[in-house]
């Protein structure tokens, strides 16, 4: 063998394994060694046949432990512990070891996949279960390793879009699930998930790498973070449910009493609250009236979550103005899509008006421009720019009063061309706040202006 340099740990294992009669090659790098080493006639038992293997391939992955690369039946194995193996035969006997308890996972697996009525099929030499995905617009196959463990394919449903990060690819099923609807259920919403992560990370790389060659017309907007408030002890603690929603993209608060919610509206602005029916002291329909208190919003939808459902505590609810009345335990892919509509339907998310002549820039623009409406989720510009729908811009906002001014992401909702000047401009939501300190202070600079507008 040819003096290779490398790593003198993996020189060390490359010896003793040449000494045990295996053949041993340094990878590129040196920072692995490749090894390829006969086994005995005994055959492999498969979920199909007995397969004959002749050679075994493997991979060091540190100093003590290889990863099999071939035959690919053996591919399915994991990392397996062999620095205290003397000889060829003592490794090949952990494998074999491996193996059997792998193969008593996969019978497991069948068993499991045949309470459910789910379809599994023999995949990869027997190595692995297979199971039909439905909904793809190709076909698509998941595979089974271990009871209520789905390895999910390398590609999402309908979008084609690539999974990118390989960790995510292998699904626990959830203890619930008892029959193959809502297996494939569950499969599938872990994928959207994924793909609405992936989405996301794409479009932060997007915009960071373009941020300094942008000019006025702006980009295209990314997907927007849906913030939502949860509130209660119990909700508070269903970290399922906090993780579900944040795969979904969107940004989660917590707090565990009425008190803390409140605050968190000083400082930011969610536009769902989902909140426990008992709060201790207090209900929850007593938070409805009091979100309704805020300086700066009118109505915020508010879903109320029971421990169980009770006809006379969902009439309480409806009567309070709930946008919601659910019963524990909480099934994010089951309401996903009603609390997409809630946060994206304008009349269950209103905030105030207030009519302000304020100094503003766009960023790229050679003129600045008049704010003639403020609110906590947007504002209108007084400006004869054509802005294309849906495009992202950096806005500086001088907030005279007080001598200070915001820097906010705006992304173009419509344009008004009507005449008059006073009507000409552009309708922007507030995007993303790129320091949330900037958002603090519009706040409290909403909360100044109150005063001439508090409600007899």
């Amino acid at each position: 063998m040819r003096d290779e340099p490398g790593d003198p740990r993996q020189l060390a294992i490359l010896n003793r394994l040449n000494k045990m009669g295996i053949r041993t090659r340094l990878m590129s790098g040196g920072r692995t060694v490749l090894a390829s080493m006969s086994v005995g006639s005994e055959p492999f038992e498969t979920l199909g046949r007995a397969v004959r293997v002749d050679d075994v391939v493997f991979s060091t992955v540190g100093q003590d432990r290889i990863k099999c690369l071939r035959p690919r039946l053996l591919f399915a194995l994991p990392l397996l512990r062999v620095v205290n193996c003397r000889d060829a035969k003592a490794i090949e006997a952990r494998i074999r070891t491996a193996w059997r308890q792998h193969l008593d996972e996969l019978r497991a697996s069948q068993r499991w996949g045949q309470s459910m009525n789910a379809e599994m099929g023999i995949s990869e030499d027997g190595s692995l279960l297979s199971l039909t995905i439905s909904g793809e617009n190709r076909p698509a196959r998941a595979y089974v390793c271990k009871p209520r463990t789905v390895i999910l394919p390398g590609r999402g449903p309908l979008s084609g879009v690539a999974l990118g990060r390989a960790e995510d690819r292998l699904h626990e099923i959830e203890p619930g699930i008892h029959s193959s609807v809502d297996l494939d259920i569950s499969i599938s919403n872990r994928i959207e998930e994924l793909i609405r992560i992936d989405r996301r990370l794409e479009a932060e790389r997007r915009r960071q790498a373009v941020r300094e060659a942008e000019g006025l017309l702006g980009r295209s907007a990314t997907q927007r973070s849906h913030r939502l408030l949860l509130v209660g002890p119990q909700i508070a603690n269903e970290r399922r449910c906090i993780d579900s929603l944040k795969l979904r993209s969107y940004e989660v608060d917590v707090a565990s009493n009425p008190q803390e919610a409140i605050s968190i509206f000083e400082h930011g602005s969610p536009e769902l609250v989902i909140a426990d029916m008992s709060l201790g002291r207090s209900e929850g329909i007593e938070l409805i009236p009091a979100l309704r208190e805020i300086v700066g919003i009118e109505e915020v939808p508010v879903i109320l979550i029971d421990t169980h459902k009770r006809p006379s505590r969902r009439q309480a609810a409806q009567r309070a103005g709930a946008a919601g009345y659910l019963s524990y335990p909480v099934d994010v892919s089951r309401i996903a899509e009603r609390l997409e509509k809630m946060v994206n339907e304008p009349r269950r998310r209103r905030f105030t008006r207030y009519p302000q002549q304020l100094s503003a820039r766009l960023a790229g623009a050679e003129k600045p421009c008049t704010a003639t409406m403020l609110n906590r989720g947007g504002i209108f510009l007084n400006t004869r720019e054509n802005l294309p729908d849906r495009s992202l811009h950096e806005l500086r906002v001088t907030l005279h009063e007080i001598g200070k001014s915001i820097k906010v992401e705006a992304e173009v909702l419509y344009q008004m061309d009507t005449a008059g000047r006073d009507h000409r401009g552009v309708g922007l939501r507030f995007h993303s706040f790129p320091d949330t300190a900037e958002e603090t202070l519009l706040i409290n600079y909403l909360q100044e202006l109150e005063q001439p507008y508090v409600h007899p």
